[in-house]
């Protein structure tokens, strides 16, 4: 015992030093290690390296306090009291044992036995020939409990139903853990503890972040509780759809270097023109990130403070402070503008975002043939903005009309066609939000 508590403080105290002394060299250490014809000697190192690279592996950030060597040994041992049916047993055995000591001693026409002594236990290390015979009765029950979990997990899925594969293919994909709803991006997973894959609508998690959000999981995984299209993330791992990455991986992803994770608690893309091309200007309060002039107000380098909040989280933080009073549809359409230039950025935001194809966005006199001679008085986005930005505007009223006669207009050109429906959609759009930030009755 003393031997194996030696060997293992000695690996702790090289790993210890490896870290303090020669950080630089951890990832070669490993490297080293992890050779080929090692691990077919080591049985133990080959678990662990599988651990890693399948992302089973767990890290606890708090460790168990150590226990004092001298409180274990001043501890008072409790002594057993004995009952009277145990001491009668031990009467029995210390009887027969006389017995047969009395029966080996060697009688007169008997030459004495001389007594063998056991010979002593050689200490024996590992080789390739015993070495699955050598492991600790803790591994094996460790890969048979892994090898149940995963059985379960196995059956669990079985019983999900058949999916398509062609459900997976998207480069997002929606997922839940309970009532926690978010959306996976595959080009940001790495593993269950590192890259900020998973987004919400107020920032980015990892996937184990991601399950503590479900404040009614006791021992949450993200393995077997994180579920897309009704399969768990253990499935999509099996299938290839997702590629955890080795705890030794040094990818851009796993990278711990501190402005890469600041950069994954941001969008990589403008949430307005879905474009990663140039700078991006980052909220400091929810995932989203903008090209400078695509956020309304446009944004000035010189008027950046040491913390920036996009419009959305302007609007919501003012709200949350100061819950608006109820009012009437006519009572806000006659308000002035001038106290309600933010409800109108958010409402202009929320159509550039929602105009994927940027059809509502230009003036369709230089883009449709024939618009003119149709529509006597044309309307789109960038003009509404224009006009705001001018302060042509006096009242609430005249705004949300602008707005109303960019949809009025697609649907008497359109009639009928899909790009009546997209103006449909996004007229439903606007309508929910304008009420919703007004608090109209």
């Amino acid at each position: 015992m003393r031997c194996k508590e030696k060997r293992k403080d000695g690996v702790y105290q090289i790993l210890d030093w490896l870290e303090k002394e020669r950080s630089d060299s951890v990832h070669l250490f490993w490297t080293c290690v992890f050779k080929d014809h090692i691990l077919q000697k080591y049985p133990v190192l080959r678990l662990f390296r599988n651990n890693l690279i399948d992302g089973s592996f767990r890290v606890y950030e708090n460790l168990p306090a150590p226990v004092d060597q001298t409180e274990r040994e001043n501890k008072p041992v409790q002594i057993k009291k004995s009952t009277a049916k145990e001491k009668k047993r031990e009467r029995k055995r210390k009887k027969r044992h006389e017995e047969m000591e009395e029966d080996k001693q060697p009688g007169p026409s008997c030459p004495s036995i001389p007594k063998k002594k056991k010979p002593a236990k050689k200490l024996m290390f590992f080789s390739e020939s015993t070495a699955e015979m050598k492991r600790s009765g803790e591994e094996v029950q460790d890969e048979q409990k892994k090898e149940g979990e995963e059985e379960g997990r196995e059956e669990e899925e079985d019983n999900t139903g058949p999916v398509h594969p062609s459900v997976f293919q998207a480069p997002s994909l929606p997922v839940s853990c309970g009532s926690v709803n978010g959306v996976l991006y595959k080009c940001r997973f790495a593993s269950g503890s590192r890259s900020k894959s998973i987004r919400t609508e107020e920032r980015w998690f990892t996937p184990e972040e991601f399950v503590r959000q479900e404040l009614t999981l006791i021992d949450g995984h993200w393995k077997k509780d994180i579920r897309c299209h009704s399969k768990t993330l253990n499935y999509l791992s099996k299938k290839q759809i997702l590629i955890v990455h080795s705890l030794l991986c040094s990818c851009n992803l796993c990278s711990p270097m501190e402005q890469d994770l600041l950069d994954e608690k941001n969008d990589d893309e403008c949430f307005i023109c879905d474009s990663d091309l140039g700078d991006l200007l980052c909220c400091d309060e929810c995932p989203r990130a903008f090209h400078h002039q695509c956020h309304l107000p446009a944004v000035q380098d010189d008027s950046l403070g040491e913390k920036w909040m996009c419009t959305f989280c302007v609007l919501k933080t003012k709200q949350r402070c100061r819950q608006p009073r109820q009012m009437t549809e006519k009572e806000a359409l006659d308000s002035s503008i001038s106290q309600y230039i933010l409800h109108c950025e958010y409402l202009l935001l929320y159509m550039y975002k929602e105009d994927i194809d940027w059809v509502f966005i230009e003036d369709p006199t230089k883009t449709v043939s024939g618009y003119s001679r149709v529509i006597t008085d044309p309307m789109w986005v960038d003009r509404v903005k224009t006009k705001l930005q001018n302060k042509q505007y006096k009242t609430l009223g005249q705004f949300v009309s602008d707005v109303r006669l960019i949809f009025h207009n697609c649907h008497i050109f359109n009639k009928g066609n899909k790009f009546d429906k997209l103006g449909s959609r996004l007229s439903e759009v606007f309508e929910r939000e304008f009420k919703t930030i007004f608090n109209i009755e």
